[in-house]
């Protein structure tokens, strides 16, 4: 797999989709993702059960319904036409290859890999080491991720405050629950829920964001 700082890819001129997914762990597929191809930046959402918010919460603009296996084909064409695929760390190569493992090898070799923890540990250790003493003893973390190393000040990249310790899986669930006992229906939830679900996505769209980010300044060095 490439690395983004690879010599061998110039990002500048390479087409990539971006890619971040949204899920609970018991979910087989994604919930809902974000991608990033050119200047579009469109999030999905994947699960059935959420279609009324996607369909109620802006009428488009924030999010919109698309089955996870028709992204996974919209993707792939995009490879065809000479595009890789990023995400960060391995987590949406996986997805990818579940939905087409017919064409796993191939996915694989179009997959880019923009995990920044061995360039941190490798050029910038002491920020590494730091970044990993400040992980809470108690978090399900045990690994320094990508909005740590956005928060690195040589990075600048802001996330809104807003959504510092923001956690999907939850939001994700509340959500899913809301919508049950609303009957699917989105105008019916909380003030709370429905503030909960805007910021689920836009922590998704910073995820993909800070990601392309984060890639081009470890590349630029």
């Amino acid at each position: 797999m490439l690395k983004p700082w690879s010599k061998r890819l110039n990002l500048t001129a390479q087409p990539i989709v971006w890619l971040d997914v949204e899920r609970r762990k018991v979910d087989p597929e994604p919930a809902l993702s974000t991608v990033l191809d050119g200047d579009r930046l469109v999030t999905y959402v994947h699960d059935q059960r959420l279609r009324p918010a996607a369909e109620s919460s802006g009428g488009g603009e924030l999010a919109e319904f698309k089955p996870w296996t028709a992204l996974v084909e919209d993707v792939l064409a995009r490879v065809e036409q000479g595009a890789l695929i990023a995400g960060y760390s391995t987590a949406e190569l996986d997805l990818l290859t579940a939905a087409r493992p017919e064409r796993a090898e191939w996915i694989s070799e179009h997959y880019l890999n923009a995990n920044a923890g061995p360039w941190f540990r490798k050029h910038r250790p002491a920020v590494y080491a730091e970044l990993s003493a400040k992980l809470p003893k108690d978090s399900f973390r045990k690994k320094v991720g990508l909005s740590d190393y956005l928060g690195v000040p040589e990075v600048k990249y802001h996330v809104p405050n807003r959504l510092d310790g923001f956690s999907p899986a939850e939001t994700l669930k509340r959500v899913r629950d809301g919508l049950v006992r609303t009957d699917g229906l989105y105008g019916r939830l909380s003030e709370d829920l429905r503030v909960s679900w805007k910021n689920l996505i836009k922590y998704n769209q910073h995820d993909v964001k800070g990601m392309k980010h984060l890639a081009e300044f470890i590349h630029a060095q």
